[in-house]
Order: C-alpha cells, then sequence, then structure tokens
C-alpha cells in the first residue's frame, strides 16, 4: 500500500491493501512503547530505534522518550539529529530528516490528513522534509506535504502549513516568514 500511497498521495481505509499500514502502525506503535520505556543508555534502546526505523542509525542521533511515530518504516533519518522529548510523527506519507536537524519537546510532524468530504474513508498523504541545519522549536507543528530549508527555524508554537526557503525564521499561525537568517 505504501507504493500506493506515494504514487497517488491518497488511500482508503476500506481498500484491503491498508491492512499493511495497519500492521506497520500496530508494530511500531508496540516498539514506541517499548522505547518510551527505557533510558537512553539501555543497552538495547538504540537496537530498538533500529527496529523501529527498519535501518541502521548513526551514533549521533538522539531521541529522548517518550517519542511517537506511527510508520518507522517510513522515516530516513541522517546524522547528528535531536528528536526532543514528546514529539509526535505520524509518517504513513513519509518523513526524511537530513543531518544536523533539532526537534523540540512536543513537536507534531504530520503526514497524513482526512479528506473534507469522507472523514471517515479517504486520508491524504504529503511527505514532509526537512532540510539540514534546520531547528524545529517547541510545540511547533508540520503539516503534510511541507519542506523546510536549509537553515531555516520555525518557531515555537508554529503551524507550518507551507514550504519554507532555507535560511529563514518562520512563527504563527500559519507560519509566515519573521526574518531571515544571514550566514
Amino acid at each position: 500500500m505504501f507504493d500506493v500511497i506515494d504514487a497517488t498521495g491518497s488511500g482508503n481505509k476500506n481498500d484491503p491493501r491498508m491492512r499493511n499500514v495497519e500492521a506497520e502502525m500496530i508494530r511500531s506503535h508496540e516498539l514506541c512503547l517499548k522505547i518510551s520505556s527505557k533510558k537512553p543508555t539501555d543497552p538495547d534502546y538504540k537496537s530498538l530505534l533500529e527496529e523501529l526505523f527498519q535501518c541502521k542509525i548513526d551514533d549521533s542521533v538522539a531521541i529522548v522518550s517518550p517519542f511517537y511515530c506511527d510508520c518507522g518504516c517510513r522515516m530516513t533519518l541522517g546524522r547528528n539529529i535531536t528528536i526532543n522529548k514528546g514529539a509526535t510523527i505520524l509518517s504513513p506519507g513519509r518523513v526524511v530528516i537530513e543531518d544536523n536537524v533539532l526537534i523540540g519537546p512536543e513537536v507534531k510532524i504530520v503526514t497524513v490528513d482526512h479528506d473534507l468530504n469522507d472523514r471517515h474513508n479517504l486520508f491524504h498523504f504529503g511527505k514532509v522534509t526537512i532540510k539540514e541545519n534546520a531547528w524545529i522549536c517547541i510545540g511547533a507543528i508540520i503539516c503534510p506535504g511541507v519542506t523546510i530549508g536549509k537553515n531555516a527555524v520555525v518557531a515555537a508554537g508554529a503551524v507550518v502549513t507551507k514550504d519554507v526557503p532555507d535560511n529563514v525564521v518562520v512563527g504563527g499561525n500559519p507560519a509566515k516568514i519573521i526574518k531571515r537568517i544571514n550566514n
């Protein structure tokens, strides 16, 4: 079903192939519960993260629990990433987090939305990409289909509904450019 999601950007709850997505959500949920019961210094912590994401995790990646991700297999993580406590990542539409990204506490990254006319059955998906050196501050919400540019800062509590260019600070609801960052 993930190939259909990638190709069409949508899915129907009644499609039998959605069972694959549901199975991944159950698998990810169970692993997130295990991860949240461990300290980051626990020897099993990193192996549980690797099982969740189904890939090798660089030693420079720090994910602070509690942490929730509903489709771990749909995430790609770079190096030197920090995801702080309370982050929720709804990732059936895919999430890519590049190198040197900071994600603050209680951030929400969402790749799925309900259809306005058939809320119970139809879903729309959009990949979220967070480019290198970006910083997502506490309580921000990143909506489906958004790309956060290189070196961008998303201010605390911002609701990002559109792409964020490189080298800017955005804030508000909906997020707007507050200022440009000079490197």
